[in-house]
Order: structure tokens, then sequence, then C-alpha cells
């Protein structure tokens, strides 16, 4: 077994293909999704652009006074707060209703796409939070069902913008919401009164500022609101939950490091806290159950003076026997104040760096995939996915590196909602996580893996932008000789369109750079000594991309390619993927992709 390519029998049969020891009715995106996915992109990448360049007159004069990066982040940052008012005032309804009248505008959307792309954070909350409960509902229908490109492209009917508006108390469009959206209101972590405090100000110590800081109004309690207090809050609310055995565990608790879900395993991590030395009761429990948990929470932060650092040192005394990774993924959804698991600002702007090497590759541009040649690079990315698919079967405990046209598919899937959840169930038997950050090194480590594990499984180079790929072992080069010297039918031939080819560089949009490291994996450059995000833009783009913008000479194919690669321009009639033994096992069929 190893062919993930497709059984045909006539132009219009759905292909099939192999993951693991199983085989799919179909594929599990499909190109028309694909295709919807990349408007959707090419909305947010628009959007972008007029944010950034400031193409709108209704953004406001304090905003256009900013640079384009801090506009961004500003823009963003009401998004979120538009987001979180949408999916508190969501009420179910059919789907039809649903489509109709409570898709959100296209910055809601960008948020929303974000959060999904963290699939075990999103099932995870959408489990935990009351008020992700309605979006749940709608998770497995809504998401799978709908052309979401097409619809964000579209103009709202009027029914829309009106429910919208009664919905959250915001206009519809963004850049009208902005003139009323000047404060984000929040809950004093001591005494719960009620503040409004504005996203920017003049000393830089706004909401959507970096030194963000406000002042409780009430004169009994003046606590100075840090986003570090606002963490304990939250962690303190999640901790001290109702107790009448629904699921209130603790932000990332849910899934094991590996994809495999446990709830015992969270319930067990929850009841650890609640009765350690650092956070379980210690005064009389009053008989009226909402003031006995008022009492808890006070109780547990005066204990630690609202102090963040304190609270992550008790957390980690509290869970000492749990592993370090375990701690370590519970306070990352508790460094905020957002209700969510994770810092959502944070994963629209490391989107949009993938957004922007999507758009580079010429991707995005309206008709690209209308027709033609270029259809097959959707069809071969497509490929390449469930192969992908194949390889985390294949090596369970391998941290793949997906490619940006892998990439590209696998967020498609994970846009599907709770249908990515039952399919990597039935077919893989454990959730592939997509991670919002991953550390430099971690990173660097397991592309060179991929790299290695799907040269080894597939036999064709995993890159082939033109980056170099990772030294090969002694053993690898043997065994590599020896099939091209045995004669032995051991490898994929595989000829992918040119266009195809940057669209095959590491995905790097959540990398977390290291400022003291010069090169990046196999494929990295010595950098600049103060190594920024710029970086990571630098790193992420492929090498042909990189020279183009450089003002070189336009980019040339590898001199010499890998064993089993054949670098032939892609013509009109299909081009056969001619795998044999044991790719796909003896005896089987020659299979073609261009079917699709």
């Amino acid at each position: 077994m190893r062919n993930q390519v497709i059984k045909q029998t006539s132009r219009r049969q759905m292909p099939s293909f192999e993951i693991g020891s199983q085989r799919t009715p179909g594929p599990l995106v499909s190109i028309t999704q694909v295709k919807g996915h990349l408007r959707l992109l090419r909305a947010f990448h628009n959007l972008r652009v007029i944010v950034e360049e400031c193409k709108d007159r209704r953004i406001p004069t304090f905003a256009a006074q900013m640079d384009r990066d801090s506009r961004w982040t500003w823009f963003i940052t009401l998004a979120t707060d538009r987001f979180e008012r949408w999916v508190k005032s969501l009420q179910f309804v059919p789907l039809e209703k649903f489509i109709s009248k409570q898709l959100p505008p296209i910055d809601v959307w960008m948020v929303w796409h974000a959060y999904l792309l963290n699939p075990c954070w999103y099932e995870e909350d959408c489990e935990r939070l009351l008020i992700l409960q309605q979006l749940r509902l709608v998770n497995m229908f809504v998401v799978a069902s709908i052309d979401v490109g097409k619809f964000a492209k579209n103009q709202p009917s009027a029914s829309r913008i009106i429910a919208w508006h009664k919905q959250t108390g915001s206009l519809f469009d963004p850049f009208d919401a902005m003139e009323e959206l000047t404060h984000k209101q929040m809950e004093c972590p001591r005494c719960r009164t009620r503040v409004f405090v504005p996203f920017v100000n003049d000393n830089g110590t706004g909401y959507s500022e970096q030194q963000f800081s406000a002042m409780c109004p009430l004169p009994g309690c003046r606590l100075k609101i840090t986003k570090g207090n606002l963490a304990v809050a939250k962690f303190v609310r999640d901790l001290t939950e109702s107790e009448d055995g629904s699921e209130n565990y603790m932000a990332g608790s849910l899934f094991f490091g590996n994809g495999k879900r446990d709830p015992r395993r969270a319930k067990a991590i929850k009841d650890q806290l609640t009765q350690s030395s650092q956070f379980c009761r210690k005064s009389p429990r009053s008989s009226n159950q909402r003031i006995a948990r008022l009492d808890w929470e006070k109780e547990i932060k005066e204990s630690i003076g609202y102090s963040w650092p304190l609270l992550k040192d008790a957390i980690a005394i509290a869970l000492r026997d749990q592993p370090e990774a375990t701690r370590t993924k519970i306070l990352s959804a508790y460094e905020g104040d957002s209700p969510f698991s994770i810092n959502l600002i944070s994963a629209v702007l490391r989107q949009g760096i993938f957004t922007k090497r999507i758009d580079e590759l010429g991707w995005l541009r309206p008709g690209t995939f209308k027709e033609g040649d270029k259809l097959q690079l959707l069809e071969h990315a497509l490929l390449r996915y469930h192969c992908f698919l194949d390889l985390a079967v294949a090596s369970p405990n391998l941290m793949s590196v997906p490619t940006l046209d892998i990439d590209l598919i696998w967020h498609s899937h994970q846009l599907m909602g709770g249908k990515y959840g039952v399919d990597c169930d039935i077919y893989i038997g454990r959730r592939v996580d997509h991670p919002l950050t991953t550390e430099e090194a971690i990173l660097s480590t397991a592309l060179d893996d991929t790299c290695r594990a799907w040269q080894s499984r597939f036999h064709v180079p995993y890159m082939q932008c033109g980056c170099p790929a990772p030294d090969e072992t002694v053993l690898e080069r043997l065994v590599r000789i020896l099939r091209q010297y045995t004669g032995t039918r051991t490898r994929l031939h595989a000829s992918l369109h040119p266009d195809h080819l940057p669209a095959t560089h590491p995905s790097l949009h959540n990398a977390v750079l290291d400022p003291e490291r010069g090169a990046f994996g196999s494929f990295g450059k010595l950098a600049h000594p103060q190594r920024d995000e710029k970086d990571l833009v630098r790193l992420s783009r492929p090498l042909g991309v990189r020279k183009k913008r450089s003002k070189k000479t336009d980019p040339e194919l590898p001199l010499q390619l890998e064993e089993g690669f054949v670098s032939e321009k892609m013509t009109q009639e299909p081009i056969p993927l001619s795998p044999a033994p044991p790719y796909v096992g003896y005896g089987s069929d020659i299979r073609f992709m261009h079917d699709i």
C-alpha cells in the first residue's frame, strides 16, 4: 500500500485516495472548496491592503497617522472584538436562515477563519465555552456546505445588515463601524465593575497597544488593570466554574500532544488544580452557590496578589507531576484576557503571512485556476495533501511541516469545522493539529525529518522550490543508489507544473524565531543579528520569489534533481503519476490525477 493517486474509469469519476490502510470514497477536500477558499483569501488580502495603505477615507485620523503594521494590528483588534460580539449573540436557526441573516462581515470571517485553523484549540473551546455553543452546532454543516468565497465577495442583503446590527450593536461594514468602536468593555479583575477602556489613546496605554493599562473607576477599588491581572481573572474564572459534572475542564488539557482526545485526563488535571494547596477552598463554603464561587475566586486572586507571574508559579507547583509540555500548553491559553484559548490577533497576523505567500505565487489572481493547465496545480496540491495525511499515519511521531501548496489544502480542510475532526478520526485515528506557533529549532528539525520521511515513503523530493534538502545520511544515500542501479520500480515519477515548484517551499507562518539562531533548518541563510518578523517573512518566501523581489535574475530550477523527479513542462495532456511497488503494491494499475 502506499498510493495516494487515483483510480480512474472515466473523466467524471470521483477520485479516491489511500490514507494508511484505508481508501477514501473521494477527496476529503474538493477543488471547488479550495477555489472558494482562495476567493476568501483574496478578500482578506484586499482588506489588508485597504487598511495598511489607508485607501478608505473612513479610517480615523489617529489610525491614519500610525505606521502600517500598527494600523493593521489595531484593525484586527477591532475585528476580534466584533467576532466576540457575534458569537455571543448567535442563536440556533435553520441553515438557510443562518446563511442569509447570520453570516458575518468579512473582518469577522477573517478572525473565524484564523480560529478554525487551530483545530484542536477550536474544538476544545467549542466544548468548554458557553459563548461558542451555538457556533458549535453549525460547525459541521455550515462551514462545510457554503461557498465562503462567494459570500465574502457578494454584497450583503439588507436583511443581513439589519440582523447583524441588531445582534451585535455594531454596523455591518467594518469601516463604518470604526467610528463607534472606540472602547473595549471589560470587568475589573477585583471588584467586577464594568469598565470601558479606549482601544487607542494619546499615551500609548490603550487596549490595542503594547503598554495597556487602565484604572478601575470605582473609588473603593482603583485597581490598575493590566493584561496580566485580566489573565489571572480568566484563569480563576475557569478554575472555579460550576461543579455540576459538565465539560468544565481547563483550556489546553483536552488533547494530548499527539492529537489524541482524552476527557478523563482533562478532568483529572482540573481536579488536581482545585485540590492543590495553591487553589483549594480555605474559607467556609456559603450555601449560595454563586456567592460561594465569588468568594473562592476572590480568595485565589488575593492570595497571589492578582499577579500573573505568581499565578504561573502556583500552577507549576500544583501540576508539578504533569509533563512540562502540558503545563506550558495550559499556561499559554491564559496569557491574555480574551475568553478564547488562543490569541486571535496573533492568529490573524500569522495567517496574513501565509496569505501574502499565496498571493506572491499568483494563486489569488481572479481566474488563475478557471481552466487550462494551471488547474493541475490544485490537482497535484490535492494529491500531495493526501500523501501528507498518509505520512501522518505512517509516521505517528513525526511533526510534519507542510509546504505552501499542502498547507493551502490543509487549511481548506480545516475550514470544514467538525468534518475535519471526523475525517482525522476515521483515517488517522487522531487529530492532526495545526499549531499556532512552534519554536524555530523544533520546526527546523521537524522540517528536515519531514523531507526525509517523504523521500523515504514516496521516493520523490518533498521540496522542489530550489531550496536545499537536508543532508542525506550514509544509509539513505546507499538506499537511493541501490534503487538507482538495481532497476527495481520503486519510484513515483511526478511532473509538477513549473509554476507549482515555488509552492513546494515550506510554510513557516507559525515559526517563533530565535534571535540567537543564524539559520533556519536546511534551507536557512545567515540572518541579521537582530532577527524579527521580517526574517520570518523572508524565510517563508520561496527562493525563486526571494530572487525576484531582490531584482536578481529569474529563478532557475535546480540543475540536478533528485532521482525520481521529472522536470518536464506539463502539457494539456494528462501527465501520468506512475508509481510502482512498493508505493502502490505489486500488481496495481497505473492511476492518474487529472480527472478531479
